[in-house]
């Protein structure tokens, strides 16, 4: 996918996962962060644009994406996000289009991405919401048009914004962006069907024993 700019932020990896801290060690929950973000950046394609404050992901994503490193003197998600946006129209990358996707879309897909920013015309924002009311990726042309909300009840914050700011916004169903990685249940999704038992994080959770530590789990 490289007709528009994607940007992907990626937290600290000493801190990936951590709702799955029950039912995965740091180094499952580093390896699966790590897993999903390489499929998100192929999905993605030459487009990439990786904003992180981890010196480990840089280095890994280095040569085939974009690195934005975290502004030290702006505090959390969204005040990143902002700067960064801002920073990306600035320079004329993203003056007319972009795509803010998380890095735990284990099923994301180039194809899945084509169909999100093909529903965005002029002066729209494309959302895809998560299973538990969060942002998965959101296409928005042009982008700065609204503030960001990236947290609990994101998907609702993001749509009333974007039409609060004149914006017509358009809400995308794919399954293959609505399932983020976030929680057990998230991991249970992930196993129901043959395809996310076949990608790359199912492999990996599979070949870990994820299924029985789930069953004790419930």
């Amino acid at each position: 996918m490289n007709r528009v700019p994607v940007l992907i932020p990626v937290n600290r990896l000493s801190k990936a996962k951590g709702r799955l801290a029950g039912l995965l060690t740091p180094e499952e929950r580093k390896t699966l962060a790590l897993i999903t973000l390489e499929s998100v950046l192929h999905a993605a394609g030459p487009g990439a644009i990786v904003l992180t404050p981890d010196g480990e992901v840089a280095l890994r994503v280095r040569g085939r994406a974009r690195v934005l490193d975290e502004d030290p003197q702006r505090q959390g998600l969204n005040a990143q996000l902002e700067a960064a946006v801002a920073a990306l129209v600035a320079d004329g990358t993203a003056r007319d289009a972009l795509l803010v996707l998380h890095a735990d879309l284990p099923l994301a897909s180039g194809e899945a991405l084509e169909t999100l920013v093909d529903e965005g015309s002029a002066n729209t924002a494309v959302l895809v919401e998560s299973l538990d009311g969060g942002t998965n990726a959101m296409f928005v042309r042009p982008p700065g048009r609204f503030p960001l909300s990236y947290g609990p009840g994101s998907f609702a914050l993001h749509r009333d914004a974007a039409k609060a700011a004149g914006m017509a916004v358009t809400v995308n169903t794919n399954r293959e962006l609505r399932l983020d990685l976030d929680t057990p249940n998230d991991l249970r999704e992930l196993l129901r069907a043959p395809r996310g038992r076949q990608g790359a994080a199912g492999v990996y959770l599979l070949s870990i024993g994820i299924e029985a530590r789930l069953e004790r789990l419930a």
